[in-house]
C-alpha cells in the first residue's frame, strides 16, 4: 500500500480539511490508495476508519463516540425507557386518546411521544404518570342507534367520535386535559349534553341523554371477574 499524503500537506500546505474543524485534533486523517485501485469506507478493524471527504479518501484513527454516564443522564435514559416500555400496556382507547390530543395541536410528534415525555416530567417531579381513565356506555334499551354518534371534544377538537350502531361506546380521558364537552349527534343533529371539568366527577358521567335526538347512554359497569383461588401445593 503506498501513502500519497493529501494535497495541501505536500508542500507545506494548509492541514487536512479535518484538522482544520475544531474539537477533532485527536483524529488523523491519511489519504491512501491501494496499488490495485480498491476503495475503502467503514471500519478497517478495531482502529482505522476508511471514508472519503469532497473525493479525497482517508483513514483515520477510530475514536469510540462519547456516551455520558453522569448520575443524571443515566436517571434520565433509564425513565425514558420506562416511560417507552410502559406505552406498549397501555389499552387501543388510551393510545388514541394521546393520538388525538397531538392531532389537535401543531406539535410535530407522534402520541407516544406525548405520553413519553408526560410520564418523564412526572417521575421527574416526584408524581405517579397518569393513565387516562376508561368510561363507556351503552344505551338504555340496549338498541343500537345506526345513525347515532358520541363524541367527545376538548376545545373544538373532537377526540372520540365513537358510532352507537353497536349500542356501546367507550372513550379514554385524563383528568389533566379536561375540560372535555360530551356531544350526542343522531344524523346531521348535534346536542352537547355534558361539559366536564373534572372526569372524577363520575356521577356526571352517569347518564348522557339527548331529549331532543332521544338517545339515553348509561355508563356501562361490567361485573367484577371472579377470582381464580390459589391451589396450595
Amino acid at each position: 500500500m503506498k501513502y500519497r499524503p493529501p494535497a495541501g500537506q505536500r508542500d507545506g500546505g494548509s492541514k487536512t480539511p479535518e484538522a482544520n474543524q475544531p474539537g477533532r485534533e485527536g483524529r488523523t486523517r491519511m489519504k491512501i490508495r491501494n496499488i490495485f485501485g480498491n476503495r475503502y469506507r467503514g471500519a478497517m478493524g478495531k482502529d482505522f476508519v476508511a471514508s472519503s471527504w469532497k473525493g479525497h479518501d482517508y483513514v483515520k484513527v477510530y475514536t469510540p463516540p462519547r456516551n455520558p454516564r453522569s448520575p443524571l443522564q443515566t436517571e434520565h435514559r433509564t425513565t425514558f425507557s420506562q416511560g417507552s416500555k410502559a406505552w406498549g400496556p397501555l389499552t387501543r382507547r388510551q393510545q388514541a386518546f394521546y393520538n388525538a390530543i397531538v392531532a389537535g395541536t401543531s406539535e410535530r410528534m407522534s402520541g407516544q411521544n406525548l405520553w413519553v415525555s408526560r410520564y418523564i416530567d412526572a417521575v421527574k417531579n416526584g408524581r405517579t404518570p397518569e393513565t387516562p381513565m376508561e368510561v363507556s356506555w351503552r344505551t338504555e334499551d340496549g338498541n343500537p342507534v345506526g345513525d347515532g354518534w358520541l363524541i367527545v371534544r376538548k376545545g373544538s377538537w373532537p377526540l372520540f367520535t365513537e358510532s352507537l350502531r353497536d349500542a356501546r361506546v367507550e372513550v379514554a380521558l385524563t383528568r389533566s386535559d379536561a375540560p372535555y364537552a360530551f356531544v350526542l349527534r343522531r344524523g346531521t343533529q348535534e346536542d352537547v349534553v355534558l361539559t366536564m371539568k373534572d372526569i372524577l366527577e363520575t356521577d356526571s358521567l352517569g347518564v348522557l341523554e339527548s331529549t331532543l335526538l332521544g338517545i339515553k347512554l348509561v355508563v356501562n359497569v361490567e361485573a367484577p371477574k371472579p377470582k381464580t383461588a390459589l391451589r396450595s401445593s
